[in-house]
């Protein structure tokens, strides 16, 4: 009744399990990434964001695959155990393949869930601490290109300038 012949359900579950395995190892390599991101901000080692961005790309490319690939299994293991279409989450067509590995795979998916949310607090994290160097570095330029006092300007022949021109002025000491 409703269920699928084991043989099939066995199939489909396998592959969910194989590709949900996959999405957790390329969400731990996210999550390097990101730690690696973190480190470079830090530093302030804007050499090492090129590399670091690339690498995302790929792991961002790759859960994009499994993420089709998931899909496409979840479509045909809710087709087959005639779930409709607007109930085709993992989580409502587990149940109706009456195998006792359903139970497993859910947890499986409850894991990936807490690491994928974990990575997206950690890039909110990540994203904050750029938005905080980007800051201390517009206020850093912003007080340096301060225009000096007037009466305090040189020009390079000893005359007060009238101008603010730092290359062609030298500060009164004292």
């Amino acid at each position: 009744m409703g269920g699928l012949p084991i043989v099939n359900a066995s199939i489909f579950l396998d592959e969910l399990t194989n590709i949900l395995t996959r999405e957790f190892v390329q969400c731990d390599s996210l999550a390097q990434n990101i730690v690696r991101e973190r480190e470079a901000i830090k530093r302030l080692a804007l050499q090492e964001f090129v590399s670091i961005n690339q690498s995302r790309i790929a792991i961002l490319d790759c859960l994009h695959s499994l993420k089709e690939e998931l899909d496409t299994v979840l479509d045909r293991l809710a087709i087959a155990c005639h779930v409709p279409e607007a109930g085709r989450t993992l989580t409502e067509i587990l149940p109706r393949t009456h195998s006792p590995q359903a139970g497993e795979i859910l947890q499986q998916y409850e894991r990936l869930a807490d690491k994928a949310r974990a990575v997206k607090h950690d890039i909110a994290v990540n994203q904050l601490l750029i938005k905080n160097a980007q800051s201390f570095l517009i206020r850093a330029t912003e007080a340096h290109h301060q225009p000096p006092p007037v009466d305090d300007l040189y020009t390079v022949s000893g005359s007060r300038s009238n101008s603010g021109m730092p290359a062609a002025l030298i500060r009164r000491e004292g």
